[in-house]
């Protein structure tokens, strides 16, 4: 198989496939890219939003982004609420559904880089 074919990296054994490929030097510059960018989506993915509070009008979030966020809802009457979102780690993220920890994940990204080199 040359390149990465659309959705093909589905279990670790595929990640892992891709991995050794993009070190053999037998993917292209800017498939080694996507498939860093695919170790990056897990790492990424390892988050989620939760809606925390409703926040009063200039109220502060309660700590910075990432941790925290705030939007702006429209309600029913026109009127607009601002309401904190607290990130939290997802117990369903594909990360942890593939058996990687972050630190694997890290270190293979690590290796990508020192391959293009």
């Amino acid at each position: 198989m040359k390149g990465i074919p659309h959705n093909a990296l589905k279990t670790a054994q595929d990640y892992e496939g891709l991995h050794a490929q993009a070190l053999a030097g037998e993917l292209r510059p800017r498939e080694v890219d996507t498939l860093r960018g695919y170790w990056q989506a897990l790492l990424d993915g390892r988050w989620r939003y939760d809606r925390d509070r409703k926040l009063a009008e200039g109220e502060e979030p309660d700590g910075p982004e990432p941790e925290y966020r705030v939007l702006a809802e429209e309600t029913e009457d026109g009127t607009a609420e601002r309401w904190q979102f607290q990130r939290v780690r997802d117990e369903h993220a594909r990360i942890d559904a593939l058996g990687y920890t972050p630190a694997q994940v890290e270190a293979k990204i690590t290796e990508l880089e020192g391959a293009q080199e």
